[in-house]
């Protein structure tokens, strides 16, 4: 026992050297497995073939027109079902991570060129490997900074935890799959992106002058054009600037500023609307009519709590955070309920989507957002047990639930349990234990071949 708290104590004086190190492991490891074979033959995919399209078709045909790109990676998709009314083919995604993904992807294009250089047949037309490649380490660069910007945010308030807090959320929460095994999704870059706009709010507070407002604003542009629900985590700190010191005039310059600044980041994805839909309050999702929200009937319960990928069933290590947010109420009693009123708002977002499981979804990963707030509240409820007394049951606790989300992460990549779901109990529990048995199985044949 001893001994652990000694390791943590080195590893806690050198914080942005463990978290380094860990990313370098996560990056080697992802690297490996690139030439591994794949079914489609594509690093990409799922929605990540969609947030792909932006990044290609902006860097190599300098436009919105997608038809090419669907001719290469949807096939057998009929796109005169998805021509919009200004005659371009439809992509209801943000264009945001594609942003944030392009200089990654000049810098795969580099390096297929190169390779074509020294003989490789490699393709240098935007979708050959070092492009895919190039494209998910750059998603994997941005979660590891939505850690680090986690932690600085924690370490404001835990200095003591915020260390231990940031590996619990990498390690014991869905992002070690999405940084890892599913790096082409949007994931990690909304991590960063809300991690960005927490960890400027928090250090803005309690003065919050008309710069800080306006980078504030800034940051939930970058939201925004990540994901749009996301976007609605911007409403704290807005209320965060009115409830703030001062009178009703520099009260509203604050949100003015706010404004403005979200302003400049978002009116590139209502640009993006108007080039594809003709309208630049119009998303693409509005072309279907099954794909809305159900605000009278949120599944709220399901959402949080059911076999099919219910955030605390697959997370538990979250329901901890959401009892720290009471720890930190005692000190930070407004940002205590902000965060709280964060997550509920983005709980009953997920609810009330006609989707509210999440489709193909390790855990809730539509809550990947609201991270950043869930870890301040696991920093607190880990200092209040310190002060207990309770180290052994915090290693303990925190050790047996990252074993518990590898396990999960196993079965989910391995197929042991189907990627849409339902599941059901005995998946989801001894159905863990079926797993390692049957791998150890597996070995051993292996190994006697």
């Amino acid at each position: 026992m001893s001994w652990l708290n000694s390791l943590y104590r080195r590893l806690n004086n050198h914080p942005y050297q463990t978290l380094a190190l860990l990313f370098g492991v996560c990056v080697a490891v992802y690297v490996v497995t690139i030439p591994l074979p794949r079914s489609d033959g594509m690093l990409i995919g799922s929605d990540g073939i969609a947030y792909y399209m932006y990044v290609r078709s902006l860097v190599f045909d300098h436009d919105l027109s997608f038809a090419d790109e669907y001719a290469r990676l949807y096939p057998d998709i009929d796109v005169t079902s998805l021509r919009t009314a200004t005659g371009l083919t439809s992509n209801q995604y943000a264009i945001g991570p594609g942003i944030l993904w392009a200089p990654f992807f000049v810098v795969g294009h580099l390096v297929a060129m190169g390779l074509r250089q020294v003989g490789f047949p490699v393709g240098v037309d935007g979708y050959s490997y070092p492009y895919q490649a190039a494209v998910c380490l750059g998603s994997m660069v941005y979660g590891f900074f939505g850690i680090v910007l986690i932690y600085q945010t924690i370490k404001r308030f835990y200095p003591r935890t915020a260390l231990a807090a940031s590996l619990l959320i990498w390690l014991a929460t869905n992002v070690i799959y999405y940084l890892l095994a599913e790096p082409s999704m949007a994931h990690m870059c909304s991590l960063f992106a809300v991690a960005l706009l927490v960890n400027v709010w928090v250090s803005s507070r309690p003065e919050f002058s008309m710069r800080n407002c306006f980078v504030i604003g800034l940051a939930g542009g970058l939201v925004g054009i990540v994901r749009q629900p996301d976007a609605t985590l911007l409403a704290l700190p807005v209320v965060d600037c009115l409830l703030g010191r001062g009178g009703v005039l520099p009260r509203v310059k604050r949100i003015a500023a706010v404004v403005v600044g979200f302003a400049l980041i978002f009116w590139i994805q209502m640009m993006a609307w108007q080039v594809l839909n003709g309208n630049p309050l119009s998303s693409g999702y509005f072309r279907d009519s099954t794909q809305r929200f159900f605000w009278l009937s949120p599944h709220l319960v399901e959402v949080l709590f059911s076999t099919e990928h219910g955030l605390f069933l697959w997370h538990p290590i979250l329901l901890f955070a959401v009892a720290g947010l009471f720890y930190l109420g005692q000190s930070q009693p407004r940002l205590a309920v902000l965060f709280g009123a964060g997550i509920l708002l983005q709980a009953y977002l997920i609810a009330a989507w006609w989707w509210w499981s999440q489709a193909y979804s390790f855990g809730g990963r539509m809550f990947i957002a609201s991270l950043p707030m869930f870890a301040v509240g696991l920093a607190a409820v880990l200092q209040w047990a310190l002060e207990q007394g309770a180290s052994l049951l915090c290693w303990v606790t925190g050790l047996g639930l990252v074993f518990w989300n590898a396990l999960f992460f196993l079965q989910y990549r391995l197929g042991y349990i189907s990627h849409g779901g339902p599941y059901t109990l005995r998946q989801l529990t001894v159905g863990k234990l079926e797993m390692l048995l049957d791998l150890a199985r597996r070995a051993v044949r292996l190994l006697a071949r």
